[in-house]
């Protein structure tokens, strides 16, 4: 994650640094989302699995 991804969101939604930051590391239960979760999910996209899925914007880390 970069600076200009945090000024992207402050930018477009009028959230300030501190809302954008915590919207992209914390899940919808308020813990930090590992970067295994991240990496699990870039597996199953880069797999049979996955060979379909394109073009979506993927929730990590919020559970079902």
């Amino acid at each position: 994650m970069t600076e200009r991804t945090i000024e992207n969101i402050v930018q477009k939604t009028g959230r300030s640094r501190e809302a954008a930051l915590r919207a992209l590391l914390i899940d919808q239960g308020g813990r930090l989302i590992a970067p295994e979760e991240v990496a699990a999910t870039c597996l199953m996209l880069a797999s049979e699995t996955g060979k379909s899925i394109s073009g979506e914007a993927i929730v990590i880390g919020r559970g079902t």
